[in-house]
């Protein structure tokens, strides 16, 4: 009786033995060695997924960056200190890019509405309506779609128009790519000299719905001893490449919606 218990058991244990041991031999004999080098790149992103980097994801840009297929630097949010800490996983040199700032080109509009709008209180809707209420269907709407996705708390709306606080901004992307007029972009800090306005009409429309619209007159090119400026579609265009920062197409803007901005250390 003894017997027939014995051999089941010796038999179960004998093959559940031949399975662990194959499984074992298995493991060793297919195994696929892991790379973290991925997982510590994306340690040192913030993980906001803005799609500054042209990357989808930060995963997505961690695995572009191991695999040589992005460069290590690209990570605006995440500035010096996301370049210097991917260069340590990578064991090289990488030199941070230039900070960035977002740049909303308009000084807001200085005439009365079209029409009174009591829809729903976002830019995107209200564009829907004639391209806004305001005069100007270049100008910034104000009810600050960029500011609800900024997660910097960078900008805020002041006077009925977006105003970038530079010291927050990381220069992400993200209300760039909301703004539904599209009068946001992203600036590098030496590119002090900026026009605030992104008007493609015509001078005399210009003039009566913004008395801080670029008319297109074209003095600050013919002023400018560089020739880095020119007036396309009737709005002034700087050639960075070219400006020096001299400031005399600021002096000598009739609108003054050309401005010279004065960077401050950023606080640690």
């Amino acid at each position: 009786m003894v017997i027939e218990y014995i051999i089941p058991v010796i038999i179960f244990l004998a093959v559940g033995g031949a399975a662990g041991a194959a499984l074992t031999f298995a493991s060793k004999a297919f195994e696929v060695e892991l790379d973290e080098t991925v997982d510590r790149i994306l340690e040192q992103l913030p993980g906001i997924n803005c799609g500054a980097c042209g990357m989808a994801s930060c995963e997505d840009y961690a695995e572009a960056v191991k695999s040589g297929n992005a460069e290590p630097n690209l990570c605006k949010p995440g500035g010096p200190d996301a370049a210097k800490g991917i260069g340590m996983v990578l064991g090289i040199e990488v030199k941070p890019q230039e900070r960035e700032t977002a740049f909303v080109h308009c000084a807001g509009i200085t005439t009365e509405d079209k029409y009174r709008y009591n829809g729903t209180q976002t830019c995107a809707a209200a564009r829907r309506y004639y391209k806004g209420r305001i005069n100007c269907e270049s100008g910034c709407l104000g009810y600050g779609d960029c500011a609800k996705v900024c997660g910097y708390d960078a900008i805020r709306i002041e006077n009925n128009v977006a105003v970038v606080d530079p010291q927050k901004c990381w220069a992400c992307g993200m209300c760039v790519s909301e703004c539904p007029n599209k009068i946001i972009t992203l600036r590098k800090h030496s590119e002090r000299i900026k026009v605030k306005c992104s008007s493609k009409d015509t001078a005399l429309l210009t003039k009566a719905n913004c008395k801080h619209g670029c008319m297109g007159c074209g003095l600050c090119a013919k002023k400018c001893m560089k020739d880095a400026i020119k007036v396309v579609d009737n709005c002034a265009v700087i050639d960075y490449d070219i400006c020096t920062f001299c400031g005399v197409c600021a002096m000598v803007c009739p609108a003054k919606c050309i401005t010279v901005e004065e960077r401050k250390r950023r606080a640690e």
